[in-house]
């Protein structure tokens, strides 16, 4: 089996030349094979010697312990083959009822939208295989969504990659075995109350039944549909570059002249690529959108500002001859207007949401067995092993414990939103500085402004959440404590 998976990596060029790749753990078989092989491919005097891997797991919190159990389970893992690792939690049922989704869809959009933020623009490796890819097919067939959705699931889409589409869960299982791996039982999998589980146990075996080549079948037609996509995309990429004008990870901004001289068949796969760009991946659009979305394109251009709500907290906005497609978290406007001030208190190993805000924060130590290694590092001034051992993106930084107030057990930590008057000490920077006058700086859009948390020890704050850590609570050779701060999109 690691020959087929090779062979896949290789043909499609899943794995960069250098660089990280994240790797999404939820603790199955599949996945627990997924990392295990990447672990024995990347790394040095490895087949892909500059490419390391980072683990990521996000707790849905649907299952209780059992959810808790994957998490430990996926930790250990990690800390054992020496991986650097994020877990992040999200209460997907909460999810599901504030953007009016059904659970599977809300949990698939929360690992996503967590996975990117992890990933920060790297690719990330999940662990689709063949029977996925059957199960997606079918489910796309019932919804009726179009010829980009019956081609099926790509070894590359985008930022995301899938080793494992060429292999079976069978042959998941039976290399679990092989390798003395012992996956945890996600008992879900079986519930029929999932569309998916039902597919799974209940339609698939009777299509089965009527016609054992079912899945071949199926399997073959996505291929004779792929080159019709493929072409499709290829216009896609020429013109993108002409319409596109802006990227972010909040909208997109669209010239409405350019997108006007495609063919109409062409201008929905660019505006569908357009809305799945901010819908973690994948369009909610169906064809009654579109054709709101022609009406709006067809109209004259004024200086009236025009807004059509779309599915999944879609807006798109015409001014003029600009089309912007934008996300707007509609929970994160009702926190706002609720309580935009609150500060918090933030125990250690407890998660909790920023008031005003859509995000949770979350404090937790360090093991001492990783804070020893650090330590190490940090006395020869060995900083890629600390980042090694300590992985920092925008939204995870580690504070020295001993430089915050509070009981030695139990440091002050507190979170709010900004406040007239705030100050940091960026890393680096002798004075402070204006946390407004940061934001500022840093092009910070102000409606972003009012949503970010700040976290806060004694009288000053010591991480403007995804911007700057303060120079005061950095790590130093004197460090003999560390804490992990980290912030995590909600909704």
């Amino acid at each position: 089996m690691l020959e087929v998976i090779i062979s896949t990596i290789e043909e499609h060029h899943l794995l960069p030349t250098q660089g990280r790749v994240v790797v999404a753990v939820s603790g199955g078989a599949d996945s627990l094979c997924l990392l295990h092989v990447l672990h024995q491919l990347c790394g040095p005097a490895k087949r892909y010697p500059l490419v390391s891997l980072h683990v990521a797991h996000l707790n849905h919190q649907l299952r209780s312990r059992e959810s808790e159990r994957d998490e430990e389970a996926v930790a250990d893992i990690a800390r054992a083959w020496q991986l650097p690792v994020t877990l992040g939690r999200v209460d997907v049922t909460g999810l599901a009822n504030r953007e009016h989704r059904s659970i599977e869809e809300a949990a698939r959009v929360a690992r996503y939208r967590f996975l990117r933020e992890v990933a920060q623009g790297q690719p990330i490796a999940v662990a689709h295989h063949l029977d996925d890819q059957v199960e997606t097919l079918l489910l796309h067939w019932l919804r009726g969504g179009g010829i980009a959705s019956m081609v099926g699931l790509q070894p590359r889409q985008q930022d995301i990659i899938r080793p494992l589409l060429a292999v079976r869960h069978a042959d998941t299982l039976a290399y679990c075995a092989q390798h003395q791996l012992v996956p945890v039982e996600d008992l879900s999998n079986s519930d029929v109350r999932f569309t998916r589980n039902r597919i799974r146990h209940e339609i698939l075996p009777l299509l089965e039944a009527m016609n054992p080549g079912f899945r071949d079948t199926l399997l073959r037609n996505a291929e004779v549909l792929q080159t019709d996509f493929a072409w499709i995309n290829d216009q896609v990429d020429l013109w993108w570059s002409q319409v596109v004008l802006r990227e972010q990870p909040d909208q997109l901004q669209l010239s409405i002249p350019p997108l006007q001289l495609l063919h109409p068949s062409l201008q929905h796969h660019l505006l569908r690529r357009a809305s799945a760009h901010l819908a973690a991946g994948q369009s909610p659009l169906e064809a009654r959108h579109y054709q709101l979305l022609d009406q709006l394109l067809q109209r004259s251009a004024t200086n009236e500002t025009i807004t059509l709500h779309l599915p999944q907290h879609l807006h798109a906005i015409r001014r003029g001859d600009i089309l912007i497609f934008k996300y707007i978290s509609e929970q994160a406007g009702r926190d706002t207007r609720k309580s935009p001030h609150e500060e918090v208190a933030l125990s250690l190993s407890a998660s909790i949401t920023v008031p005003g805000t859509p995000w949770t924060a979350l404090a937790e130590w360090v093991a001492d067995s990783i804070t020893q290694q650090v330590q190490d590092a940090l006395r020869c001034q060995d900083w890629s092993t600390v980042w090694y051992l300590l992985p920092t993106t925008p939204h995870t930084v580690y504070v020295d414990a001993d430089t915050l107030t509070g009981d030695i057990a139990a440091p002050d930590l507190r979170v709010r939103t900004r406040r007239d008057g705030d100050r940091i000490q960026p890393l680096g920077m002798k004075q402070e500085k204006k946390v407004k006058e940061i934001l500022i700086d840093r092009h910070i859009p102000r409606e972003e402004r009012a949503q970010l948390p700040l976290f806060f020890s004694g009288t000053h704050c010591i991480w403007l959440g995804g911007i700057h850590l303060d120079h005061r609570v950095r790590l130093t050779e004197a460090t003999r404590r560390i804490i992990r701060l980290s912030i995590n999109h909600s909704s």
